[in-house]
């Protein structure tokens, strides 16, 4: 909720900044403030909130950074950006985007020296939290590129969905370009989106100041990052609107694509024109809404609820019957089901504690106390022990749902 305010706040100071229009900066707030997803999304412990959160800061402190060329809001600016990329990848495009970016722009804005300084900083500060992930990959799993090549990795994921045919995105860029198209309309309204990609090409003539082009730059990087994951293979998506297996799977990234929507219209309602069609148009898109009822965002979730139904069964019984000592669960699996239980975390020993989770999966009966399980498809607890003559003598089933299955040791 927090991330939220912050967001549409920010993005008013935002266009304000830019405009120097205040009707157009409540207009576009207005557009971020009002879409249904985005205000069902700052109910639930989603990422996407806090991500567009700290987007939108990153945005804002850069347009005073080119505004005042003053140092502190680049400093800020970068703050934000190694925020971002603490939260997701798509925080990593970001600083690689202003990375590769800002050197020509304030070398041709302002000079060449001040250019070399402002980008080391920038470079040194935003990434620091890529250079921390990297470090903390390589304290747990021995690999600073775990996240990238290991068993859990998002191109391990798309591995198995290309094998049953459901990655209809890699390789393609009509699919990647059209999936994400959906996902964005979805989620921002087909009026709003329509209205947005339209004025797009006249943002250069918008604004009067071509230095703040770098803002629009930074604001559209998450819609080009989804685009370019998409066709790479490192992410997955349906949308209903698909000719190939239509569904609803990862349909909220396109709310990332909300706060360049909300800046270009509110950028267009700075001017007298835009001040009375904008609103009449965001009028309209949420009659919509309200016409279409249930949010793509939480039709999704909702969807995807019902597939992992299992762990809402299973971490219920656990936390009614738990009588104390450690649980051997795959975290990577099984991360709804641990969840749940409102067990503490120190009381499971799972892939991130490292030398126990080993340790565990050879030998489950010297600490163990649960094991809970998938066995199809199997999780990497079951596919371990699963013929283990410790956890064969030494543990019972207690509780089985489906496929999910909770044991305790016997002695």
């Amino acid at each position: 909720m927090a991330s939220y305010i912050a967001s549409v706040f920010f993005l008013y100071k935002t266009i304000v900044l830019l405009t120097r229009s205040v009707t157009g900066g409540i207009i576009g707030a207005g557009v971020m403030a009002l879409n249904p997803n985005f205000l069902y999304l700052q109910t639930t412990p989603m990422t996407e909130p806090l991500l567009i959160a700290t987007f939108v800061l990153s945005v804002y402190f850069l347009a005073r950074y080119l505004v005042t060329w003053e140092i502190q809001s680049l400093l800020i600016c970068s703050f934000f950006v190694a925020s971002a990329t603490l939260i997701r990848y798509d925080g990593w495009f970001l600083f690689v985007t202003l990375s590769g970016l800002l050197p020509f722009w304030i070398w041709g804005f302002k000079n060449r020296k001040e250019a070399e300084s402002s980008v080391i900083l920038f470079v040194f500060m935003g990434g620091i939290g890529i250079v921390l992930w990297l470090l903390w990959n390589l304290a747990i799993f021995g690999d600073a590129l775990y996240f990238a090549t290991g068993p859990y990795s998002a191109r391990a994921q798309q591995k198995i969905l290309k094998e049953v045919g459901q990655l209809p995105t890699e390789g393609n860029i009509y699919n990647a370009v059209t999936y994400y198209m959906w996902a964005a309309i979805s989620n921002n309204g087909l009026v709003i989106f329509i209205t947005s990609a339209i004025l797009t090409i006249f943002i250069p003539f918008f604004i009067k100041h071509k230095k703040m082009l770098l803002i629009f730059a930074a604001a559209f990087s998450p819609i080009l990052f989804n685009i370019v994951a998409l066709y790479a293979g490192q992410s997955a998506m349906n949308v209903p609107q698909a000719s190939d297996n239509p569904g609803m799977f990862n349909t909220r990234y396109g709310m990332m694509a909300i706060p360049f929507i909300a800046l270009t219209l509110g950028l267009f309602a700075s001017f007298r024109i835009g001040m009375v069609v904008i609103p009449l148009l965001l009028i309209t898109q949420l009659f919509m809404f309200w016409k279409e009822g249930t949010p793509i965002s939480l039709a999704d979730g909702a969807a995807g609820l019902k597939n992992t139904y299992y762990t809402v069964e299973a971490s219920s019984w656990l936390k009614e019957n738990y009588q104390g000592g450690l649980i051997l669960t795959s975290l990577a699996s099984h991360d709804a089901f641990v969840a749940r239980t409102g067990l503490p975390m120190k009381n499971y020993i799972h892939e991130g504690t490292r030398e126990y989770w080993f340790n565990a999966l050879k030998n489950p009966g010297e600490n163990v106390e649960y094991i809970a399980v998938l066995s199809f498809p199997p999780d990497s607890v079951y596919k371990a022990i699963g013929e283990n003559p410790t956890f064969k003598t030494k543990y019972k089933l207690i509780h089985n749902y489906e496929k999910f299955a909770i044991y305790q040791r016997t002695d």
